[in-house]
């Protein structure tokens, strides 16, 4: 039987005067520059359907993944645990923490409370849209959009975001993976239905009050008035725990809806390049697996916190693997490097939110000039670590996930 594969998107924008999520400071929504959406993906071998929830907004507590896969399962009969439901990441979407919606947030409250139904509405189109497709593969290379935010300092420390041209930088502390992975699904009549894209890139380029998906709803646009069958689009981001827009050489701060665009137009020209040169893949089997582990914590943590899933999903000869962080970008080029599947995508932020994830290396740099409080605004001396250590991680967490996801990987062989 050839593999089926169905897209499906449903609008999850929420109302004005919701909590804003991604940073230290209260903001509630004053306009809307672009809507959100949840886009799916599904894979059927007809004897598995699994595949890919991914929303615009920061991150999904892993209770609301357990809410969403839930009625995956009701409304659908798919096995909701066969679902990467994850998030962009934008900075510009409500906040999706209850926890961290401040007092007076009952319209950010209502929003959450119905936002599981809304996300699912994309699961029930794409099912519907089950159909055999041919699927190809193909890699663009783009360093010009992206850079890792964590510099070596003349005064030896390692600093997040240290400041356009701060004489006292002397080299990033870390690497970009460049690669844009894309996916593209033609239908029996010739006409591509769909593009799944895979980048490494904070989005946070954006700011302000104004909802947006920021750049990657600029490139879902842009490849849809490119190309003449207008495909249906959907994105992951991968680990960009230290990776962010910001260019410390420039002496332009560069922020806002026109950077966002220039990001999201400058990716969909990647992929277009891209697309002259795809490789037909086979995909007749789909397979999941996942498992929960343990994540090394202080005695004194609470280790529910640590307590995530690791999930990878095969379709043919693709694996997406799914991580549950904003996880530095070192630990994705281990994982595509060591994977037996050719192509490998990486998507963080996958079926839960433990916060950052930094390398041995970056908690060896940062610890000694940073304390495990929480922060009440940016620490520029280890942001990325001490929020770990805040939470009560200990080194060694991110390479743990990653070893996770090349066994489970290995297991779907």
């Amino acid at each position: 039987m050839p593999v089926k594969v169905g897209f499906g998107a449903s609008k999850i924008t929420p109302g004005l005067g919701v909590f804003m999520a991604g940073y230290f400071h209260e903001r509630r929504a004053t306009a809307v520059h672009d809507d959100l959406y949840a886009r799916t993906m599904l894979f059927d071998d007809g004897e598995t359907i699994a595949g890919i929830l991914c929303c615009d907004l920061i991150c999904l507590h892993s209770t609301e993944v357990k809410k969403i896969r839930g009625l995956i399962s009701e409304k659908t009969g798919i096995e909701g645990e066969n679902i990467m439901v994850c998030a962009t990441h934008t900075h510009t979407g409500p906040q999706t923490r209850s926890f961290r919606i401040p007092e007076g947030g009952e319209a950010t409250l209502e929003w959450l409370d119905r936002f599981p139904e809304m996300a699912v509405e994309s699961v029930i189109k794409a099912k519907n849209d089950l159909e055999p497709c041919t699927i190809a593969y193909g890699i663009s290379y783009e360093d010009r959009i992206a850079f890792n935010r964590r510099y070596k300092m003349k005064d030896g420390t390692v600093q997040t975001n240290p400041g356009y041209k701060n004489p006292d930088i002397i080299e990033p502390a870390g690497p970009i993976d460049p690669e844009v992975g894309i996916l593209s699904f033609t239908d029996q009549a010739g006409k591509l239905k769909a593009l799944y894209v895979n980048y490494s890139c904070h989005l946070d380029c954006v700011g302000g009050t104004e909802i947006s998906a920021d750049y990657f709803g600029h490139m879902a646009r842009r490849l849809q008035e490119r190309l003449d069958d207008k495909p249906f689009v959907i994105y992951t981001n991968g680990a960009c725990g230290d990776v962010n827009h910001i260019n410390t050489s420039s002496p332009y701060h560069r922020q806002g809806h026109e950077h966002s665009r220039w990001m999201g137009e400058t990716l969909a020209g990647d992929v277009c390049e891209a697309l002259k040169k795809m490789k037909d893949l086979s995909c007749e089997k789909v397979a999941v697996a996942s498992k929960i582990i343990q994540l090394p914590m202080r005695e004194d943590a609470d280790k529910k916190i640590g307590e995530c899933e690791i999930q990878a999903i095969r379709f043919g000869d693709i694996c997406f693997v799914g991580i549950p962080a904003e996880y530095f970008v070192e630990f994705q080029l281990d994982i595509k490097k060591r994977s037996p599947f050719k192509p490998t995508f990486v998507s963080e932020l996958a079926n839960g939110w433990v916060g950052y994830v930094p390398t041995k290396k970056a908690f060896e740099e940062n610890m000694k000039d940073v304390p495990s409080d929480p922060m009440k605004t940016f620490d520029h001396k280890g942001y990325e670590v001490r929020s770990a250590l805040s939470r009560g991680f200990l080194p060694g967490i991110g390479e743990l996930m990653a070893d996770t996801a090349i066994e489970l990987a290995k297991n779907l062989q």
